[in-house]
């Protein structure tokens, strides 16, 4: 099954944000064009402010909040743009609700409806806070209510908390679940290592970055070198227990920096942040010696691939194929061995430097 790309999650969150800016739009819409029917079809004073406040928010919706709703959509101004948005909607409600009698008027129930707004997608935090300034809100229409009602103020608070409650629990809990998904989808089940989508994901950002400030970094391939004995011979368990095994010793020697995912089968690939040729192959040596000394045997050995970015023209599928070509080499050579990749201009006949030890003295020489 193909791994979802960055692409993917960009565009999938894109088109979530679209429809719920087109949701917000027609509820408001709904809730506007009701205050501007009440307001024509029962008789009191401000009926024509009330018009026209219904008529200006129904404009709001459908124009400049839609707009620009769309075209944040994906941008760091988005989570800006929707907390306004609900926070602007209190205001109009209020100020409807002000001029029909304050918490006594029908409009003041529609306080409520950025809040459920706000449940649907708004984190826990954004929630809660825009359920505190429902509740302010809602006080202050009982303040400013003619001839204040207190019980029915009251009454209409206590009702904003427990729809403040219910959403910012919803929200929570949504919250809970994404993060569980996205875990599910980035991380691989055996190892917790990333998975390649998520791994790939990381390699295009560091190439970015590479590029923009004139960076380097490194790209280590590790594959063990005896699954298929292991799983003939102890069954898959014993297999499953070796790639475990790789994928704790890549975890424990990479920086906060570096990132360690599985690209399938027994294959895992180490992200090396501002690492050069050098480093990244002493890294490398040290992990062939740490993985056979974990395990304490010639069996259970792992034999890793070496290349380093080479400036702005470079693509990561370039230097991912590179260290594949690397490992390759080293898998030749005898396995349980470092191969280094080099342009082809240093070795003329593989295009590849290999650095290889016999295992017995490679387990000796630990931290070389």
């Amino acid at each position: 099954m193909r791994q979802p790309s960055a692409h993917d999650t960009s565009t999938n969150l894109a088109s979530f944000w679209r429809s719920y800016v087109q949701i917000g739009v027609l509820t408001y819409s709904m809730g506007a064009f009701a205050v501007v029917i009440y307001a024509l079809a029962t008789p009191g004073p401000h009926r024509g402010d009330l018009v026209v406040i219904g008529s200006l928010s129904l404009a709001a919706s459908v124009g400049p909040f839609r707009w620009l709703g769309l075209r944040l959509v994906g941008t760091r101004w988005s989570k800006v743009f929707f907390t306004s948005w609900a926070a602007s909607t209190f205001v109009f409600v209020a100020w409807g609700a002000v001029l029909d009698g304050g918490v006594r008027s029908p409009i003041s129930y529609f306080l409520v409806l950025p809040m459920l707004f706000a449940g649907l997608a708004y984190s826990a935090g954004t929630v809660s806070l825009l359920g505190a300034f429902g509740v302010a809100t809602t006080l202050v229409v009982g303040i400013l209510t003619p001839n204040p009602s207190w019980p029915t103020t009251a009454f209409l608070a206590v009702s904003m908390v427990i729809a403040g409650l219910i959403t910012a629990a919803a929200a929570r809990n949504r919250d809970r679940l994404m993060s569980h998904l996205m875990d599910a989808a980035s991380l691989d089940a055996l190892t917790g290592c990333l998975s390649r989508g998520a791994f790939q994901e990381r390699l295009d950002h560091e190439s970015k970055l590479a590029r923009r400030h004139r960076a380097t970094f490194s790209l280590i391939v590790a594959d063990l070198d005896n699954l298929k004995t292991l799983n003939d011979s102890g069954g898959h368990h014993s297999g499953d227990r070796a790639l475990r095994s790789l994928a704790t010793v890549l975890s424990q020697a990479a920086r906060g920096t570096d990132v360690v995912g599985r690209l399938g089968g027994d294959e895992f690939a180490m992200l090396l942040h501002e690492a050069d040729q050098d480093a990244a192959l002493e890294v490398a040596m040290r992990l062939k010696d740490a993985m056979q000394a974990a395990n304490g045997s010639d069996l259970v050995t792992a034999s890793l691939g070496v290349s380093t970015w080479q400036g702005i023209a470079d693509r990561p599928e370039d230097l991912l194929r590179r260290a594949d070509e690397a490992l390759y080499i080293a898998k030749r050579a005898g396995r349980n061995r470092c191969a280094q990749w080099e342009p082809p201009a240093s070795e003329a006949q593989a295009g590849l430097h290999w650095l290889a030890r016999r295992p017995r003295r490679a387990v000796a020489s630990s931290g070389g």
